[in-house]
């Protein structure tokens, strides 16, 4: 009876392991045309970025990184900084980490105490009915100032 239970519960941990490829969540179409959208607008990101504007801070960026768990996944960087032909920003444990571009899948940056853009995050808030105004009221209206 015990082994039995024990096999049930190794096939359900295996049922539940990761796969190659992104996580499921950013294989939703919703996500992914934020993905899209957050592309097209990087020149926004970039000309507040360089704009020294007063009221624009905590720029963050979303990168596309390679995973053990699932062959890529998202990572925020904070403290964005251009170096050269590429940039460098900080992730969670404070290391320094170099992306270029093209792996932005997701940009934004408070514009006095909200934030613009934030496109997949707007994208993730849509897909629950949970009741979530202390994160939505962080994002301005538009995700574009």
């Amino acid at each position: 009876m015990m082994r039995g239970a024990f096999a049930l519960l190794l096939l359900a941990i295996a049922a539940c392991s990761p796969t190659p490829g992104s996580p499921a969540l950013y294989q939703d179409r919703g996500v992914q045309d934020a993905v899209a959208d957050a592309r097209a607008y990087l020149p926004i990101f970039f000309a507040a970025l360089q704009s020294g504007k007063e009221a624009y801070s905590d720029f963050r960026v979303t990168v596309i990184m390679p995973s053990s768990a699932y062959g890529r996944d998202y990572e925020e960087l904070t403290n964005i900084r251009r170096e050269f032909a590429s940039f460098i920003g900080e992730n969670s444990s404070g290391n320094d980490v170099p992306f270029l571009v093209a792996d932005i899948a997701d940009w934004q940056f408070k514009d006095g105490s909200k934030y613009r853009g934030g496109f997949m995050r707007r994208a993730m808030f849509d897909m629950t009915d949970a009741d979530i105004p202390n994160l939505r009221d962080r994002y301005h209206e538009d995700p574009l100032p």
